[in-house]
């Protein structure tokens, strides 16, 4: 996938993407374990596509304040075309605050405390949505509110988030996507590890040279 050549480029190429060399490690670890689980949440990189737009949120809508209804929906910049699957994921939006913002200042297990309940709140109002649908297409396909609920259960929800998002992929895999108890290190073979401290050097010492030069430019 497209996506997981970015996370790899944008990795060596961030000079100020690793802090630490234990960091450049569990980064290098993270994003080529997604190649991994490509086979497993993967539904079909062939198609169909759908028109797709990352950032659809409330605070991208206006709405009337009397009768609560959508009256326009702004900021379709980061809309594109995308495999269906990632359409089939319940909103990442329900708490206002993306997953990446609770991974980031406090826990997967307070993100999911509030956003479970708000996911299962927002499924219902589709469920009714959906039983009031009577084409033929929507009747032979599965509902959205049960893809949407395959996505949680399965874990494909962080899967398809952690793919879209270069700078969280690292987080939404060690959070979400990580085996406790499984030492991705002890897996590597001798070259993979090779490669993996040539990086984290390379890394380094692009760190230390984006500092020194942070520190003329802005001193």
């Amino acid at each position: 996938m497209n996506e997981l050549r970015t996370h790899l480029v944008h990795f060596r190429t961030q000079r100020n993407l690793a802090n630490s060399r234990e960091d450049a490690k569990k980064r290098f670890i993270a994003r080529r374990q997604f190649r991994q689980l490509v086979s497993r949440y993967c539904l079909d990189d062939t198609g169909p596509f759908k028109p797709y737009c990352d950032d659809l949120q409330p605070s991208n809508m206006l709405a009337d304040p009397e009768t609560l209804r959508i009256t326009a929906v702004l900021d379709f910049e980061f809309a594109n075309s995308m495999p269906a699957q990632f359409a089939y994921d319940p909103p990442w939006w329900l708490l206002l605050l993306g997953p990446d913002m609770w991974l980031e200042h406090h826990s997967m297990e307070e993100f999911v405390t509030r956003y479970v309940p708000r996911m299962q709140q927002f499924l219902r109002v589709l469920e009714q949505v959906e039983m009031r649908t009577t084409s033929e297409e929507v009747q032979n396909d599965p509902p959205l509110s049960v893809l949407m609920r395959d996505s949680w259960d399965s874990g494909r929800f962080w899967f398809d988030y952690g793919i879209r998002k270069s700078f969280d992929v690292d987080a939404v895999y060690w959070a979400a996507l990580h085996k406790d108890g499984h030492d991705e290190l002890d897996e590597l073979d001798d070259k993979t590890k090779e490669e993996m401290e040539k990086l984290v050097d390379m890394k380094m010492d692009q760190l230390k040279a984006y500092d020194a030069e942070c520190k003329i430019r802005f001193s």
